[in-house]
């Protein structure tokens, strides 16, 4: 079923506007502060009742593997199952494309499939999981080249999928998923 798409969000040909992008991002980034506050409540509640053991100066492979996971497990699942399970809603769209008047459809502006929606989350949502994977390495000091490496190819794939995004294309995550965001009209 194809989406209709407004001049609102749409620039031209079936582009968004980068202003209903960041727009959208916005809005998304504010449900991922109001999950990670939830989280550091939980965090501060848990480490005030648990007398949790002083962590080592240089922490051990199986601690740094602990941390990947667990950021894994609170953080970026919890992100790409929102993004993930509100785009295949019958909306289609974020809370923040919502706001924004956006919807994602296949590249010819019909509904995506779950497949499509998911591929194209997990893609968006690796330069997220890369910088955590790098940052937490510079702030533990160990494995520095690596840390390096997972930031930088995290700011490169995090650009492969904004900038085509905010010039009225494709970004990478839509481009290997056929799947396109545009406007839609207002409800």
């Amino acid at each position: 079923m194809p989406i209709a798409a407004t001049s609102s969000s749409v620039a031209r040909a079936g582009r968004t506007s980068p202003v209903a992008r960041v727009r959208s991002w916005l809005g998304d980034w504010a449900v991922v502060c109001l999950w990670l506050a939830v989280l550091t409540l939980v965090g501060l509640v848990v480490r005030a009742v648990i007398d949790l053991p002083p962590m080592a100066a240089t922490p051990s492979s199986g601690d740094l593997l602990r941390s990947d996971l667990l950021i894994t497990v609170a953080t970026v699942l919890p992100y790409v199952a929102y993004l993930a399970l509100t785009e295949t809603s019958a909306r289609h769209a974020t809370l923040g494309k919502r706001w924004a008047g956006l919807v994602v459809t296949t590249a010819d502006g019909g509904a995506p499939s779950t497949g499509a929606v998911w591929l194209r989350n997990v893609v968006k949502a690796l330069p997220w999981q890369l910088a955590h994977l790098g940052v937490s390495r510079a702030i533990l000091e160990v494995q520095t080249p690596w840390a390096m490496s997972l930031t930088l190819g995290s700011l490169i794939l995090l650009a492969a999928c904004a900038v085509p995004s905010l010039l009225g294309g494709r970004g990478i995550h839509d481009r290997l998923a056929g799947t396109r965001v545009q406007g839609v009209p207002p409800a």
